[in-house]
């Protein structure tokens, strides 16, 4: 009769042990593991208290409850990670922030002055580099993951013969580098 009551207690353990893993960057995968393990246990301890077999249906029920909440809290946490305070590993945090494992530098040179979109594929901001001799910079950071980084200087007086100059570096090593008379694209992935 131990046995439902026993698999209630995995259920449990699993379903608790899955929503403290959901939270962790790159051990967060494991929450549905140790939910799936959880939920079949409590399902399996709930069968069989049911037929009368064994006792613990309420542990059993109350594993099944636990599971099924820290599998949807991971998936949460996968859809909406701003929510719960944590950013995914490959995000890029423009302007910097400070506890990010690696910094970037986006630079460019443009004598005649150049419009110029950096960051990701997905998220860019957009800034004007002065027409100068002297570089712009954008600096970001990022604490894991491969992110693509990308970097585009157009020429603001398509008129004029305007030698621009890209690079991506990142944490002091150039990653990605280009040059043109019209406009200069840097794209590079990044670990």
């Amino acid at each position: 009769m131990r046995q439902a009551s026993l698999l209630g207690v995995l259920s449990v353990v699993c379903g608790l042990a899955a929503a403290g893993v959901a939270f962790l960057h790159e051990q967060g995968y494991f929450a549905w593991l140790l939910a799936g393990i959880g939920l079949v246990a409590g399902i399996a301890g709930v069968v069989l208290a049911v037929r009368g077999r064994m006792r613990g249906r309420g542990i059993a029920s109350i594993g099944v409850v636990v599971s099924v909440l820290a599998a949807l809290l991971y998936g949460a946490i996968l859809l909406y990670p701003s929510a719960f305070g944590i950013s995914r590993s490959s995000e890029l945090h423009i302007p910097p922030v400070t506890k990010d494992a690696h910094s970037v530098d986006f630079v460019v040179t443009s004598a005649g002055g150049a419009i110029v979109r950096y960051g990701t594929l997905d998220s860019q901001r957009t800034d004007a580099a002065p027409a100068s001799t002297d570089q712009w910079h954008g600096r970001a950071s990022y604490d894991g993951g491969t992110p693509t980084l990308t970097l585009t200087a157009d020429t603001t007086n398509a008129g004029v013969t305007n030698e621009i100059r890209c690079a991506i570096v990142v944490d002091g090593k150039t990653v990605a580098q280009n040059s043109g008379t019209t406009i200069a694209l840097c794209t590079a992935n990044v670990s």
